[in-house]
């Protein structure tokens, strides 16, 4: 093993770079340490999601705005090209650069906890789009020229199918946190049919190769908002629990399901949307029971201390000074001099006439004096609980006396026995 040694340079014979250099150094070490703990707080696996915190929505605004720029993108690369040079392949390509443009990284303000999980959710998004907008291009392929008798039945199955997947959508949006995944099953079943029965095709049409009219350009740009708005809002209100795979999946699946009518419904109808979202939001938000019902919690503390070290003692409270500072049990030890002071010996307390007075008053009578050739009994040395605060039943029992809660003697044997 070769050992290298590194001799200290003087500070008069660095170059100005070197002392620059060394100035900096600091700082980017700084910075460094700052970039790793922002990814250990902002962890992916963390289950918990801020909602109180305004960063957490701006993701949400980025995946709509993503979805409407994808949107106008697909139909400018149909405006701005000549008829004969237009491709679905190109407009599919230009359009797909700029949705992953958009939505590579999550914008963030501060440390917000959550973002990476929902970002993730929603991301998504933009993918279901693309794919919408591609299998509309591919219904109106492989079809005659000629060909434009309009086909009613096919529209009617259509449209029918389209109201079942609506009526889903507000199933899931009126139960927004419901586990079933009835409102998924339902929408597959539908798209299944309009699969198979798709609506009748019209030649040299669909949005990645037509030129829309200002018409079709507003109705599209308007059902892209509405659509990301709605997939957004059911993310919010029914988020996967943790940033898995497993979570992920099935939250994609079912606000995918819940959304994705607005892409294919009437353009009478294109504002039903609105209703269901105000349906889901209430359903998540508007329920939920005001912040003065509480329920019962753990009093033990997260950081380890017990109910004595606390200040309470199961229904007792210990009793405390003017100041709020607390008399633990064997303060009075440490005032009378014993020596059992437990850190407490550095406490000058006899300036406090309300201690002396109260532990006075705590104080039990004296024990009568042994007489000749009798056996002397010893009092039991305060007992020490699994926390490691020392306990003794008669200064328990005292505490109790005074405390404002009865407690039988029965009760009290039982609690001095268990510590």
């Amino acid at each position: 093993m070769t050992t290298v040694a590194r001799a200290a340079i003087p500070l008069n014979e660095l170059t100005p770079d070197q002392i620059e250099m060394a100035r900096q150094r600091p700082n980017a070490m700084s910075k460094a340490l700052k970039h790793i703990s922002d990814e250990v707080y902002l962890s992916h696996d963390d289950p918990f999601i801020d909602f109180s915190s305004a960063g957490l929505y701006l993701v949400g605004l980025q995946t709509t705005v993503a979805t409407v720029a994808c949107s106008a993108t697909s139909i400018a690369s149909c405006w701005l090209l000549p008829s004969a040079m237009v491709s679905a392949v190109r407009t599919l390509a230009i359009t797909s650069l700029v949705g992953f443009v958009c939505m590579r990284k999550p914008l963030r303000i501060g440390r917000v906890r959550g973002v990476t999980t929902i970002f993730n959710a929603l991301r998504p998004c933009l993918i279901i789009y693309i794919c919408a907008l591609t299998i509309e291009q591919l219904v109106h392929t492989c079809v005659i020229e000629e060909h434009r008798a309009p086909n009613y039945t096919r529209r009617i199955v259509f449209h029918s199918m389209i109201s079942v997947i609506a009526a889903a959508g507000f199933w899931r949006a009126a139960k927004p946190l419901s586990e079933s995944d009835g409102p998924f099953m339902v929408s597959a079943v539908a798209i299944i049919v309009i699969a198979v029965l798709p609506p009748p095709a019209t030649p040299l049409s669909g949005p990645l190769c037509e030129a829309a009219s200002l018409f079709n350009a507003g109705d599209r740009l308007l059902r892209a908002f509405l659509f990301a708005s709605l997939y957004v809002i059911h993310v919010y209100c029914s988020p996967p629990q943790r940033n898995s795979i497993h979570d992920l999946a099935v939250c994609i699946m079912r606000c995918a399901a819940a959304a994705v009518w607005v892409l294919g419904c009437h353009v009478f109808v294109v504002w039903v949307p609105v209703i269901q979202a105000i349906v889901a939001l209430w359903a998540r938000f508007g329920t939920e029971p005001s912040s003065g019902n509480y329920t019962n919690i753990d009093t033990r503390s997260d950081s380890g201390l017990s109910d004595a070290e606390l200040g309470t003692m199961g229904d007792m409270q210990l009793p405390r000074g003017p100041d709020g500072v607390l008399i633990a049990p064997y303060m009075r030890d440490s005032l009378q001099g014993t020596g059992r002071c437990n850190g407490y010996s550095h406490m000058d307390m006899s300036s406090v006439p309300s201690y002396q007075a109260e532990l006075e008053l705590n104080e039990p009578p004296p024990a009568p004096q042994p007489s000749i050739g009798t056996v002397t009994r010893t009092t039991p040395s305060p007992s020490v609980s699994g926390d490691g605060v020392p306990v003794d039943p008669r200064q328990l029992s005292a505490l109790v006396g005074n405390g404002g809660n009865a407690m039988s003697k029965a009760r009290m044997a039982e609690i001095a026995a268990s510590m």
